[in-house]
């Protein structure tokens, strides 16, 4: 299995300059939603935040903030 990074126009599989991959036979794309998956990201993070406000912001933890 070979995996690469390569660009889609719309209609066509454009591949990095100068590949030379194996000989023609079948492949399996896969498309990334770059768009789908930031707000995916987005969302992850913002409930990363969430969490870790509640365990670090309180009293006990607090006088590690001025060290």
């Amino acid at each position: 299995m070979l995996a690469i990074k390569a660009r889609f126009d719309g209609r066509n599989v454009i591949l990095p300059d100068g590949f030379a991959g194996p000989p023609p036979g079948e492949v399996i794309l896969i498309f990334e939603d770059a768009e789908r998956q930031a707000a995916d990201d987005r969302s992850w993070q913002e409930a990363q935040q969430a969490a870790l406000r509640k365990v670090w912001d309180n009293d006990e933890d607090a006088v590690y903030d001025s060290m």
